[in-house]
């Protein structure tokens, strides 16, 4: 293993356990610390409780980095919107944290209840609270010292001691976030806590800002390696083999490291669901989890200068899949290998079979505009014996779905590509014979047509009557071995089948196999580099 100091040259994509989609390349710095969307988008929150029992410091966030203005004794506090048009009193702006703290030690010395403020883009003393201009002129003219009043615009947010309901600090500028961390922050067990039906204790600290809505997106800014301690124990199971736990450290760790800014919208580099890695409180973190992260501190596996994309599902079965057979990709160390330390028959979701019914699978291909499904049939494998190539038949059309498609168009009856299909039932149709004046002959009955009562030709189906003037006769199909109108997916694996397999590399190292071997093994060509 070399150690090494140097730019990251990383691929941005969309890895987990279930969806992935890569695009372009980009070189990124070494981040120490990553962004963790904890409420974004459709989950945004009202307000945010924390508590430390060591106070906190409070400031804004900026560029990736946090600046702090105060530290404060109290052991909760609340972020929350602030109104448009809310009324502060500036009493001084800076242009330096240290000349802040100088003004806001002399306002107090003075009697004035002062807080710190980062707005337009200065440091300020701030006092009181208004709703309107005319209070807050008539305090700032008979206060007894110098202030204007000045309105807060759509974007900021303030911070209060939820002991006393006091204003403690405000942010008002179009990009800096507040933030807040843990009076102790550089201590390794410093943690916050989230109050309130979210309850949970993270390690780092928390960015708030409102993006435009009343509401809160809240990000989590932890440090690379406590954001490990998390995922890995979410992950994989805690009790697996120290060897396993490893690879998916570094597995986890290459991803978060390909993934920064990729949430740039929302101002994150990695969401806390499956859709990035697993993430959550520190409830849940074991001994093993810390072991195995920290005997790989900082080590990341690359192929020759390229920062692995490090996939990784579940169970893959007997062997792993080619990426170009699941997302379209070329590289080098994401080929098909072999699986076989798997222990597939007894792992969850290892061996599979899921019924769909032609109705369901038709109201699933309703926007395909192919009618009712007719037949599903996989006509393409690839050589690792996963579905390539699935052709969906109805009564107006008929569609092909490719690679990963295959798995995920029929998600709720396939958990990974590698499955075959059988339709349930056969049916036996009753023969008939067909006479005219000058021949006669034998057809089955879902061959014939008739003439119906209100003169329409239709196919015979389920179940008729036939006279012949003189005596009348019962005629219906029969269906043996199951129901005609089900498709059987019989399958192996769970997940996308690229990089490595999870239950495989437990059956690895409990086979005696070190971390690496795992690592290399299930990422051809690959090698394991201490990047910091």
């Amino acid at each position: 293993m070399k150690t090494i100091l140097r730019k990251i040259s990383a691929c941005v994509f969309f890895a987990a356990v279930i969806c992935f989609t890569f695009v372009n390349s980009y070189a990124a710095e070494y981040q120490d610390t990553l962004r963790v969307g904890i409420y974004y988008g459709s989950d945004t929150q009202s307000s945010l409780t924390l508590e430390s029992i060591k106070g906190f410091d409070i400031g804004f966030s900026s560029d990736r980095s946090f600046y702090p203005l105060e530290t404060v004794g109290t052991t909760s506090v609340k972020a929350l919107k602030s109104y448009a048009g809310t009324y502060h009193l500036l009493h001084s702006s800076h242009s330096t944290r240290e000349e802040l703290e100088d003004s806001l030690a002399e306002l107090r010395g003075a009697g004035v209840n002062v807080f710190p403020a980062y707005y337009n883009s200065s440091y300020c003393a701030f006092s009181g609270v208004f709703t309107n201009q005319n209070d807050a002129q008539w305090q700032a003219d008979n206060g007894g010292a110098y202030a204007i009043p000045v309105a807060l615009s759509a974007n900021a947010l303030c911070l209060t001691d939820n002991e006393t309901g006091n204003i403690i600090l405000v942010v008002d500028h179009s990009t800096a976030g507040l933030a807040v961390f843990s009076a102790d922050r550089q201590n390794s067990d410093s943690f916050l806590t989230i109050s309130g039906s979210s309850k949970g204790t993270y390690r780092g600290g928390f960015e708030c800002k409102a993006l435009g809505s009343e509401a809160l997106t809240v990000v989590n800014i932890v440090p690379v390696e406590d954001y490990l301690y998390s995922v890995v124990c979410r992950e994989m199971s805690p009790s697996w083999h120290v060897e396993a736990l490893k690879t998916q450290a570094v597995c986890a760790r290459n991803f978060a490291l390909g993934r920064i800014n990729y949430h740039n919208k929302y101002g994150f580099d990695v969401c806390k669901t499956v859709c990035c890695q697993a993430y959550s409180s520190t409830a849940d973190q074991s001994k093993n989890v810390h072991t195995a992260v920290d005997e790989t501190r900082g080590e990341l596996l690359f192929y020759e200068n390229q920062l692995v994309q490090a996939v990784y599902s579940s169970s893959m079965g007997s062997s792993t899949e080619n990426v170009k057979n699941v997302w379209g990709s070329n590289f080098p160390y994401l080929v098909s290998v072999d699986n076989s330390y798997e222990d597939t028959e007894n792992v969850y979701n290892g061996k599979w079979e899921k019924k769909l019914t032609t109705a369901r699978a038709t109201e699933l291909m309703k926007s395909y505009g192919i009618g009712t499904v007719t037949d599903i049939s996989a006509i393409e494998y690839s050589d690792a014996g996963r579905v390539v190539k699935l052709r969906v038949t109805g009564t107006e059309g008929e569609k092909i779905f490719e690679r990963e498609k295959c798995r995920t168009v029929f998600s709720e009856a396939t958990y990974s590509q590698k499955y075959t299909i059988t339709k349930g039932g056969i049916i036996t149709h009753p023969s008939v014979f067909l006479s005219s004046y000058n021949s006669s002959k034998e057809k089955t009955l879902d061959s014939v047509s008739v003439l119906s009562g209100n003169n329409k030709t239709e196919t015979i189906s389920g179940k008729y009557v036939a006279t012949n003037g003189k005596t009348t006769k019962s005629y219906s199909s029969t269906v043996t071995g199951g129901d005609p109108d089900t498709y059987t997916f019989s399958g192996e694996g769970w997940g996308h089948g690229v990089g490595m397999s999870q239950y495989g590399a437990k059956g690895m190292a409990e086979a005696g196999f070190d971390y690496e071997e795992i690592l290399t093994h299930y990422y051809t060509g690959t090698h394991l580099e201490k990047a910091y």
